[in-house]
């Protein structure tokens, strides 16, 4: 069965037309996070820090011949925000990777990380691609009379896309380094030795964390 030249030039008419539409769903398909970068820029971040204490948390551990004595002592630390000071090295450690930005919250952006985390409210209407959610759960020293006396921080972070709530990439971080002397010299001079250690165990979780946002495939 042959084919006319009008029938010819109807069914090139017709492709031309429905082109479109066909090839318009793969230009309208693109990943909910990638709003900055889809411009050529990197995703904005919100970093939200929430702590379960602002005071330095000392477990002692005394081993004896029957049983074994456990205390807990929260220790205020003066002239010390932990919050500021662990945002800002978090901050200056995210700053290598360039497909995101990071800022910290103004004072008028409030995020509640918990309650955001729990997903028991929306993430809030924030300027940011994304929201890094940072969950301190404890940070302090242990003592133990048969074990090396440490510093120690434990933490927990997620992104989220800011518009959805979607879950990005999540990470849970111990660290520790050794206490070197004991707590009571150490609370001499303004608090200078607890002060120290434990900015140190900042450091190096800060460090680890930006690394692992660094090599996650997002």
């Amino acid at each position: 069965m042959s084919i006319g030249r009008s029938q010819i030039r109807s069914l090139v008419v017709a492709a031309i037309v429905l082109q479109p539409l066909f090839a318009a769903p793969k230009a309208m398909v693109a990943d909910e996070t990638s709003r900055g970068s889809a411009a050529g820029e990197p995703a904005s971040v919100i970093l939200a820090v929430q702590l379960d204490s602002p005071d330095f948390t000392l477990r002692e551990f005394k081993y004896r011949v029957f049983y074994n004595k456990s205390e807990i002592k929260k220790i205020p630390l003066t002239d010390y925000d932990f919050k500021a000071a662990f945002t800002d090295e978090l901050l200056t450690a995210l700053s290598e990777d360039k497909r995101m930005s990071y800022r910290k919250q103004s004072s008028d952006e409030v995020v509640d990380v918990i309650a955001t985390w729990d997903r028991k409210v929306n993430p809030p209407a924030v300027n940011a691609d994304r929201i890094l959610l940072a969950h301190i759960q404890e940070y302090g020293a242990f003592t133990a009379s048969l074990a090396a006396d440490k510093f120690y921080m434990t933490a927990r972070f997620r992104l989220i896309n800011r518009a959805t709530g979607k879950k990005l990439w999540e990470k849970k971080l111990f660290e520790k380094i050794d206490l070197n002397g004991n707590v009571a010299e150490l609370q001499a001079n303004n608090q200078k030795g607890l002060k120290e250690g434990i900015n140190k165990v900042l450091e190096k979780l800060c460090g680890k964390l930006a690394a692992e946002i660094r090599g996650a495939n997002m």
